[in-house]
């Protein structure tokens, strides 16, 4: 294939899904969440670095009080309010800044756990009815964790996430944002998004929303033309497209957009919005360094194609 932003691709995974993702192409965003959980990761770490990182917080959570939020003043608890190790070589600290009166206040949840070279993090809240079963969430959660290779795509049942996976089906919210430079050095980005199907998803449909994209594209400088827009099937979701071509100075930009809303009743069909944002007017960069990499016909090559790879791992849910 001659197009240079589709040289060389391989699968990829993503959430439960994979595409064929160029090898050229870098992540320069992303965010992966899983059961109101926000999950990252540091690579090459040791157990040492693990062990130091659990020491300061630990410290910094028994040393720390408490403060009443109508009197700012302290109220002689730690901030910490529990501490357990879910599975070897993890642990998770539930904790709050404040005391009141109010038992709705919500807990923060902070942990770690170190496999296979790969620390993960996670940070998220709890309300406080759901202290008391605190620990049973996390070994839920902790337990299906694994450490994999970003490369590699699990044939198991699972939630990828940057250096692992989350093995098994859910009930519980997932989320997956990353945006992939195509062209390293040049203005060609492709976002994908993916988070739980809600019923109002349904009522939010991308030509909804065409107005407003087209009151922005009113505002930009220069002129813009709609390519195409009209129903496709990604992944086999119902799903929506608009994609337009902007002319700007001597400068060719495209903003490809999808919506899918999905369907709240399966893992399969999750909420999904994809950009392709090629060329960017840039005044530290020459039109030709800010215009679109490739023409128009290259740039639906590269739409469809990504579009097309797109599907749902055999047996991720």
């Amino acid at each position: 294939m001659n197009n240079p932003l589709l040289s060389k691709s391989r699968p990829w995974c993503i959430g439960r899904f994979v595409f064929d993702r160029p090898e050229t192409s870098e992540i320069s965003n992303q965010r992966y969440a899983f059961r109101g959980d926000k999950l990252e990761t540091k690579y090459s770490s040791s157990d040492a670095y693990y062990q130091s990182q659990v020491n300061e917080l630990d410290k910094k959570l028994r040393t720390s009080e408490r403060v009443n939020p109508g009197t700012n003043s302290k109220t002689g608890h730690a901030w910490l309010e529990k501490a357990f190790s879910p599975r070897r070589d993890s642990k998770v600290f539930v904790y709050r800044e404040f005391d009141a009166s109010s038992s709705d206040l919500n807990y923060k949840t902070e942990g770690y756990f170190f496999d296979n070279g790969n620390l993960f993090h996670t940070s998220g809240r709890i309300g406080a009815p759901a202290l008391g079963r605190v620990e049973d969430i996390y070994n839920d959660t902790y337990r299906r964790i694994k450490a994999r290779d970003n490369w590699s795509v699990p044939g198991e049942s699972g939630f990828c996430f940057d250096g692992g996976i989350i093995i098994g089906s859910s009930t519980y919210t997932e989320e997956v944002s990353q945006s992939f430079a195509l062209m390293p050095g040049r203005p060609a980005l492709l976002v994908i998004q993916m988070r739980d199907a809600v019923d109002a998803d349904q009522k939010e449909p991308l030509s909804k929303t065409l107005p407003q994209l087209r009151a922005q594209m009113d505002r930009a400088p220069g002129q813009y033309r709609i390519l195409r827009q009209g129903k496709r099937v990604v992944a086999g979701m119902d799903a929506e497209e608009v994609l337009f071509e902007l002319q700007e100075a001597g400068i060719t930009s495209y903003r490809f957009y999808l919506l899918a809303p999905g369907d709240e009743h399966t893992l399969a069909k999750p909420h999904t919005a994809i950009q392709l944002l090629l060329g960017a007017p840039n005044a530290d960069s020459t039109p030709d360094q800010a215009t679109s990499p490739v023409d128009e016909a290259g740039a639906l090559q590269v739409w469809d194609t990504l579009l097309n790879s797109l599907r749902l791992r055999p047996g991720a849910v």
